[in-house]
């Protein structure tokens, strides 16, 4: 059975970096490129909501004896089969995985209008992970 709370402060941890990502803003991609201190700001919290989602996704599998996952992408497939996230989400979520794969360890090759592009217009699918795993909480705690 999955630790509420422990999945509770997680989620709580990627509203907190959501919150902060949605107090600073840019005039455009140039604007986000020209201002190394912010832009790295949005990169990292971008990096630090997806890792609390892989980690809520690593207890959810381990806590349901689900599948191990080869991948964290591979870890929100193996939720959707077990139905703790709607099968429509599961791409969505691989796809932010696969992302901050870049992120950490192909830093100097991510491409700044895609990370811009998630600042812009993405960072409601992180709402979205909440809003997914806090139903499931509550549907079965």
């Amino acid at each position: 059975m999955p630790d509420k709370a422990i999945v509770e402060k997680k989620l709580a941890r990627i509203q907190e970096y959501l919150r902060e990502l949605r107090q600073t803003s840019f005039e455009n991609l140039k604007d986000y490129q020209n201002d190394v201190v912010r832009k790295r700001f949005v990169e990292r919290n971008i990096e630090l909501c997806i890792e609390a989602m892989v980690d809520i996704c690593r207890h959810l599998i381990s806590s349901l004896d689900l599948q191990e996952p080869e991948t964290y992408a591979d870890c929100f497939r193996i939720l959707a089969r077990g139905s703790v996230i709607p099968e429509d989400k599961q791409d969505i979520f691989a796809a932010m995985a696969r992302f901050r794969n870049r992120l950490i360890h192909l830093y100097h090759d991510v491409d700044d209008a895609i990370t811009y592009d998630i600042y812009r217009n993405r960072l409601s699918d992180f709402d979205d992970f909440v809003e997914v795993i806090s139903a499931y909480l509550n549907r079965n705690n």
